[in-house]
């Protein structure tokens, strides 16, 4: 039986191969005659199959899931990580293929997105074409339906928690930096003699515009070392006081 369907994909895919061997185009749904009803149809999308038996066991998967899903309606590929899932070839043609009021089944969270973010992102582009999502490993509900289901609440937490995380990791990280004295963020442009010779050419009366042309630089970098300097020689003086203020107290104990 196995084999038999099998084969049935593959010989679809042979007749007709935009539907489901070629990731290049996706295939166009024919127009209805002004009198026929559409139907709503049922997709099934996976990142995860990389051969037509791959295929036929998620189909088998799904229904047994309780979504029947004709084989001419799976789109499916292998995209690595690095892309994002909203950017995936075929998952890009699934929708330019569905309509409102068709439903999409991935059976893994994988086929969704590589992290917490990217499934969110794809659970909102399906609502926003009127299409339900389902995944089997996540829940039955609607991924996709206007009144979010408590799976994409939990998340939404995720992805909330893991970006506090991150926020505060940096915190910790830049703190932990500026403690033993190292540089935080950017490295200076210029070497401190640079920045010397510019406010020595500052002092000398040279333009800011013709100081930039000296030391092939922008206006932006001179006026900023030149609003620098101010605080870097009140940090210094403060500095001094307070070494000199340290060195009295300890001459008079």
């Amino acid at each position: 039986m196995k084999v038999a369907a099998a084969r049935a994909i593959v010989a679809l895919a042979r007749n007709q191969p935009n539907r489901i061997l070629c990731p290049d185009r996706p295939h166009q749904r024919a127009a209805p005659a002004p009198s026929d009803t559409i139907m709503p149809t049922t997709f099934l999308y996976s990142n995860c199959a990389d051969a037509a038996s791959a295929v036929q066991d998620e189909l088998e998967a799904a229904s047994a899931a309780g979504y029947g899903v004709d084989p001419q309606h799976v789109f499916w590929e292998a995209a690595p990580a690095s892309v994002p899932a909203l950017q995936r070839p075929r998952l890009r043609a699934l929708q330019h293929q569905v309509q409102p009021g068709d439903a999409v089944v991935a059976l893994r969270l994988c086929s969704l997105g590589w992290s917490v973010p990217e499934v969110l992102a794809t659970v909102r582009r399906f609502r926003l074409l009127g299409v339900a999502l389902y995944c089997v490993q996540l829940s039955r509900d609607d991924l996709a339906s206007a009144t979010s289901p408590d799976a994409v609440e939990v998340l939404r937490a995720v992805a909330a928690l893991e970006g506090a995380t991150r926020s505060v990791r940096v915190r910790e990280s830049l703190a932990a930096a500026k403690a033993m004295g190292r540089q935080v963020g950017r490295p200076p442009k210029h070497t401190p003699e640079q920045r010397h010779a510019i406010l020595s050419a500052l002092a000398a009366g040279y333009s800011v515009s013709e100081t930039a042309r000296r030391f092939s630089t922008s206006r932006q970098t001179v006026l900023r070392i030149r609003a620098a300097e101010p605080l870097a020689q009140r940090a210094a003086a403060l500095a001094l006081a307070d070494a000199e203020e340290s060195a009295t107290e300890t001459a008079t104990e």
